[in-house]
């Protein structure tokens, strides 16, 4: 396969204003390489390359963290379609790329801490998975890094499926991306996550703060609590300028 393949899993229930659109945009707008935008799972009408169906998996009150096996649920279905993709870029419909940048970018290992923390005693089922996926790394005498550092990631096809086969992830919930970047990445240099984008966990920020802010960034993304009419407005200028 000639073309990047950059995969987009997406949940409507979940979306918030125009995210997607302004995600999709950045990819068109910035995105320096030839590729191929797949959104997989609930339709939406943007300009994606390829759309896949693909329904959020039904809940199971087992304990595992649901998001987590609905996208290795996803990612499988597009790679059994795309058989010839050596890998493909994860991003998310909450990242806006907001200036050129390349493969060799995406490529770059950026992280959060040197350790992913968590607690099994947590009542979120986030934090109560993260903490499984340290004790994983542990007990495989791995790194014990944070990699979650929401940005696009590059992930090598049969590297992932090891890492799928080897801790049955498709069944049992981890975090993905810290075991798989431990795993094969662990002691090379790496990049703190703001260095390349402007995370957003709140709408305390203005306009011009968040116009002043982007221009020394590659992306810009936001939490749920940090989505806000200020930041649709400044990024639908930004890629209508």
């Amino acid at each position: 396969m000639n073309k990047v393949l950059v995969i987009i899993p997406y949940c409507a229930e979940g979306a918030q204003g125009h995210e997607l659109d302004y995600a999709v945009s950045g990819w068109l707008k910035h995105f320096n390489e030839d590729f191929e935008l797949v959104l997989v799972g609930d339709y939406a009408p943007v300009g994606v390359d390829t759309f896949i169906e693909c329904p959020r998996i039904i809940h199971r009150d087992d304990g595992n963290y649901l998001p987590h096996l609905d996208h290795v649920h996803k990612f499988l279905t597009v790679l059994r379609l795309y058989p010839e993709a050596e890998g493909f870029i994860y991003a998310c419909d909450d990242m806006y790329a907001v200036r050129d940048f390349s493969l060799k970018d995406v490529k770059r290992l950026k992280y959060i801490d040197d350790d992913m923390g968590g607690s099994l005693l947590s009542p979120n089922a986030w934090e109560r998975d993260v903490a499984k996926t340290r004790n994983l790394c542990v007990a495989a005498g791995l790194p014990v890094r944070n990699y979650v550092c929401h940005l696009p990631v590059w992930y090598d096809r049969d590297k992932l499926l090891e890492i799928y086969k080897k801790y049955d992830c498709e069944h049992d919930s981890c975090v993905v991306e810290d075991i798989y970047f431990n795993t094969y990445h662990a002691g090379e240099e790496a990049d703190l996550a703001d260095k390349w984008r402007l995370g957003l966990n709140s709408t305390e920020l203005s306009e011009d703060e968040l116009r002043e802010k982007m221009r020394g960034v590659t992306w810009v993304t936001n939490s749920p609590l940090g989505w806000s009419e200020k930041l649709e407005k400044v990024l639908n200028e930004h890629y209508n300028e």
